[in-house]
């Protein structure tokens, strides 16, 4: 399915996924931290919630992933039942801003990979549901650099919270939650 999607997103002008590479990472950073409740803002066709879900197999977490289009919600979630994922992949339609206030807390990892302007009041949303070593992981911070930059600088000044840009395809600013 990885590669299917990933050939597709060629062929689409609204496939608005992470680059390969930086799909691994997040398999690594998922297993790794052993993660089990993971909420991803911003599903699109599914090509990153397919490197989540992978990592959910193996911790035994859930991912919940957030998109406000039907078309894409339909795709990504056939994509994740074809790819044997549905069972730890639950599939939300609707805002994020909404869906996140029905969220449990213990979030593990956020992923953030949606309307630029909305950061801020999804990271707002999420730290409070964020556990203590938790992190929050928002996309594009070398390609938007302009755009996410006011968030890159709060971020960066919170007391509670460590956070790096980590250059690999589009960039992630990587916030831990501290305390």
């Amino acid at each position: 399915m990885i590669d299917e999607l990933e050939t597709l997103a060629g062929r689409r002008d609204d496939a608005w996924q992470v680059p390969r590479v930086e799909g691994e990472l997040l398999h690594q950073i998922a297993l790794s931290s052993g993660a089990k409740r993971i909420v991803e803002i911003g599903t699109s066709y599914g090509f990153s919630g397919l490197f989540w879900g992978a990592a959910m197999l193996r911790t035994g977490g859930q991912l919940h992933t957030i998109d406000r289009e039907e078309k894409k919600y339909q795709s990504s979630k056939q994509t994740f039942a074809e790819a044997g994922l549905s069972q730890v992949i639950t599939n939300h339609l609707g805002d994020a801003r909404q869906v996140l206030t029905t969220l449990p807390t213990g979030i593990d990892i956020a992923f953030i990979d949606a309307d630029k302007k909305g950061t801020r009041d999804y990271f707002d949303l999420i730290w409070p549901k964020l556990r203590v070593g938790g992190s929050i992981l928002v996309d594009n911070a070398t390609t938007h650099r302009s755009e996410l930059s006011q968030y890159v600088q709060f971020v960066r000044t919170l007391k509670e919270a460590g956070s790096a840009e980590v250059a690999v395809g589009n960039g992630l600013e990587w916030t831990v939650r501290l305390a």
